[in-house]
């Protein structure tokens, strides 16, 4: 998985999930999932959480477990939280018919 990040973007090759800079002054960084401004970090760990949880085993082990936990909660999150978001975009992006 790789985020690819310049001065106003961060995609992901992992996750439809994007981040942008909406401003000049932090925090300036929005998440396409999350409502509020963020710091560049802040996006960069939105990003990653995105990517660690869109896995079809997200969280595997005690280690993926801490990492998913301490991005989480750099976005003022809990995982469970974060999941319940992310799940609803891809339920909103694929509705079943």
């Amino acid at each position: 998985m790789t985020i690819y990040a310049n001065s106003r973007s961060m995609t992901s090759s992992a996750t439809v999930e994007w981040a942008w800079r909406a401003g000049r002054t932090e925090p300036a960084w929005r998440l396409s999932w999350l409502p509020n401004r963020l710091t560049r970090e802040q996006a960069r760990a939105g990003m990653e959480l995105a990517e660690l949880l869109g896995r079809s085993n997200p969280v595997s082990d005690n280690q993926e477990q801490a990492r998913a936990d301490a991005l989480a909660g750099a976005l003022g999150l809990t995982v469970q939280a974060a999941l319940s978001v992310l799940h609803q975009r891809m339920h909103d992006r694929h509705p079943r018919d």
